[in-house]
């Protein structure tokens, strides 16, 4: 889930965590109109958040990790996330 990082199986459209699935941060992201914004606003790019990652350079501001802000990885490679 690119909102609380969880590996189990549920709707992360419908995900209303407040916490990583470890309980140890808040989450920074959530899901509005199955969109993913961080808490400030600012939309993020779901294909980012995939195994294979986003190829267009044509919204990179838009490529951060949903669980932990990088710009490195998305949330299925973040360190954060349930292995």
């Amino acid at each position: 889930c690119a909102v609380c990082l969880r590996r189990n199986p549920h709707k992360t459209i419908e995900c209303a965590a407040t916490r990583t699935w470890d309980g140890q941060y808040e989450v920074f992201s959530k899901r509005i109109h199955k969109c993913l914004w961080t808490k400030l606003r600012k939309q993020i790019c779901t294909a980012w958040q995939r195994d294979e990652w986003c190829n267009t350079p044509k919204h990179d501001s838009k490529h951060l990790c949903s669980g932990c802000r990088a710009t490195t990885h998305g949330a299925q490679r973040c360190s954060r996330a349930q292995k």
